[in-house]
């Protein structure tokens, strides 16, 4: 009974990961000129960080693999200094992104990607302090890209602004933030 329950979990973590891969593939107009994604394209390639890189997707939440979801451990002693390190990073990519938001996207959107980027820095906190593991993070964190890329296009449409895999994925996501 408990494979049968571990196999249907990997088939669920398995689909949610092929769904974050295939919206992240989207062109979007303003992806390059957005600052935040220009910062954390720069994140999987900071040596810092390599404690943790295999474990979560550094740059965009749709760069979580398969093999992420199904990391059942804890973070290890020598990985703190790097989340912390991530999460430092990653709150000063989205920084960079504040005009950006505050001009270029309707309200409801700019308030969207706040908020994903919120939730996610606090999965970090969650993941950093023993009360989850990789695999519980990296599939609540795909959870949060899913969601909000639903309301994102439910604010588009209410707006008939173009998509951005800034908001809500990498507002991040990662956002891929």
């Amino acid at each position: 009974m408990l494979l049968a329950c571990n196999e249907g979990m990997f088939k669920t973590k398995t689909a949610l990961a092929a769904i974050a891969v295939a919206l992240s593939v989207q062109a979007h107009a303003d992806e390059e000129a957005y600052p935040t994604n220009q910062c954390t394209d720069r994140l999987a390639q900071d040596h810092r960080l390599a404690a943790i890189a295999d474990k979560v997707a550094l740059s965009h939440t749709a760069d979580t693999t398969v093999v992420m979801l199904a990391l059942d451990d804890q973070v290890a002693a020598p990985e703190h200094a790097a989340l912390k390190l991530w999460s430092k990073l990653r709150q000063a990519c989205f920084d960079l992104g504040d005009a950006f938001r505050r001009t270029a996207v309707v309200p409801e959107r700019a308030a969207l990607a706040v908020r994903l980027f919120d939730l996610q820095q606090s999965l970090i906190d969650e993941l950093d302090a023993g009360r989850v593991t990789y695999a519980e993070f990296n599939l609540r964190r795909v959870e949060l890209y899913l969601v909000a890329t639903s309301l994102e296009a439910q604010i588009l449409q209410r707006s008939g602004e173009t998509a951005s895999p800034e908001v809500p994925a990498n507002p991040a996501g990662h956002t891929g933030i």
